[in-house]
């Protein structure tokens, strides 16, 4: 019989309305027993090739984009990406022979289309990819260019499981980030080896307590323990806003981590709120002002963010329907996505957007839950595929190490949990104690490793210390 599990009375997630921690009570009875309707979206990486999938130009990985389909463009032109941003597809040029694939409504989030220049087209499953750039297959590495409302999150969360994803929004900011890709942010410069972690602590049992014990805390402990490493730690009552933005501008980081609650109020204000929503909230309960970064050049740094919403918000929230409807969280999440909608967060869109551009964005759509930062049967921590990806994965010494193959073991984790999303099923259905705790917990961890999102391009790797 399968050990039974810590159930805590309440629950906190890392969002700050300006009223308070979130919580909510465990609903007494879950809502997915005696039925075997399937739904997750569980897709592991598929099988290792020959070459080196940090090799994104190797043909057997490849890299290429998606666009929305328009039936209103020529198929030849819709092979080639003529419809794209002008940034595009200069890109596209740059990196020539990359696919360009195409999401269509009636697909949701299994299948791509890919179209080719003789007329013929190809609907290619999204979870069972053949990689590679030949005709049939989809690359490794995409890039989504498209914000949520023209491309669902949802084909992102499940491209996670089987490719190394990213996404951009087609604006009149995306030129400068396209030319630093295509540079290689020559010119710019960041140091990776000067890291710069930031974490939020109001105590316990406040949830910013154990994000900084199993993620920041960690974190450090491996950057302290390397000689090559000269970074900053801000912590507790120290990281503030204020010190936040001085130590970028001093130490121009190529690696910025930062934990903390993020900024999803004031819902009754609708511009306000999409003009801060995610945004971390420091030791004083005051959000990250973007005008404080105005001194900042991000120069090719990577900035990853534990927050709620620090990636965006989505129309939908994916909790809904897992704790009481009358909870502070429910009712903040269906606040958020009725009032913000699908939107990329601001800090993401104007750090990638600067003249300066940042890599990449890494963060979250929805929140992180206290609970499931732990192991509720024998309380340790399980950040260990988050914590191995930014240091370890990224950080590499043969050779330089993309961000969305830095990230895959979260994704490979999250498969995992979904796994276990059956199995406790399964059991509620034998009537098996205890299993109804153990599908919320797992489900709950699934969606959070899940919602974890690039924004930027998924080949961007840090420059080599210098």
């Amino acid at each position: 019989m399968p050990q039974l599990i810590e159930r805590p009375e309440s629950v906190q997630i890392n969002a700050y309305d300006g009223t308070g921690t979130l919580t909510s009570d465990l609903p007494s009875r879950t809502p997915w027993g005696q039925r075997q309707k399937d739904q997750s979206i569980t897709r592991f990486l598929g099988p290792a090739v020959a070459a080196d999938l940090r090799d994104w130009q190797h043909p057997e990985v490849g890299w290429g984009v998606i666009l929305p389909d328009d039936d209103s463009v020529p198929i030849e032109a819709r092979a080639r990406g003529e419809d794209a941003h002008p940034a595009i597809q200069k890109l596209l040029a740059h990196r020539s022979g990359a696919p360009v694939l195409r999401w269509r409504e009636e697909f949701g989030q299994d299948y791509l289309r890919r179209y080719y220049v003789d007329g013929r087209f190809h609907d290619l499953s999204a979870a069972a990819i053949k990689p590679g750039v030949q005709d049939g297959h989809i690359p490794r590495y995409l890039l989504i260019v498209a914000g949520p409302q023209a491309i669902p999150w949802s084909v992102q969360y499940a491209l996670n499981m089987s490719t190394f994803v990213g996404r951009v929004e087609p604006s009149e900011m995306l030129s400068a980030y396209v030319d630093a890709l295509i540079d290689d942010w020559a010119g710019f410069e960041c140091h990776p080896e000067w890291p710069v972690v930031w974490s939020v602590n109001h105590g316990r049992p406040d949830i910013t307590n154990l994000m900084q014990r199993a993620i920041a805390d960690i974190l450090w402990s491996k950057f302290a323990a390397d000689p090559e490493f000269k970074g900053e730690r801000i912590e507790n009552q120290l990281a503030t806003r204020e010190n936040l933005c001085a130590a970028l501008i001093e130490r121009s980081p190529g690696l910025v981590i930062t934990t903390s609650h993020g900024t999803t109020g004031p819902t009754s204000d609708a511009q306000r709120l999409k003009r801060q929503l995610g945004l971390p909230v420091d030791a004083n309960y005051t959000s990250l002002n973007l005008a404080d970064l105005a001194n900042w050049k991000p120069a090719g740094a990577i900035w990853y963010a534990h927050a709620c919403c620090s990636a965006g918000s989505d129309s939908t929230t994916r909790y809904e329907g897992l704790l009481p409807e009358d909870s502070s969280i429910s009712r903040m999440l269906a606040n958020v996505a009725s009032t913000a909608k699908a939107m990329i967060a601001p800090l993401a869109l104007s750090l990638i957007g600067a003249v300066a551009p940042l890599r990449a964005f890494v963060g979250h759509v929805e929140p992180t839950f206290d609970w499931t930062l732990r192991d509720p049967a024998n309380g340790q921590g399980v950040t260990h595929a988050l914590c191995t990806a930014l240091y370890d994965n990224l950080y590499q010494p043969d050779r330089r190490t993309p961000i969305g193959y830095a990230l895959r073991g979260i994704f490979s984790e999250a498969g995992a949990y979904y796994g276990a999303v059956r199995n406790a099923i399964e059991g509620i259905n034998n009537n098996v104690p205890g299993m109804r705790d153990h599908a919320l917990y797992n489900r709950l961890v699934a969606m959070d490793r899940q919602t974890t999102v690039i924004i930027g391009d998924p080949t961007v790797s840090l420059p080599r210390p210098t």
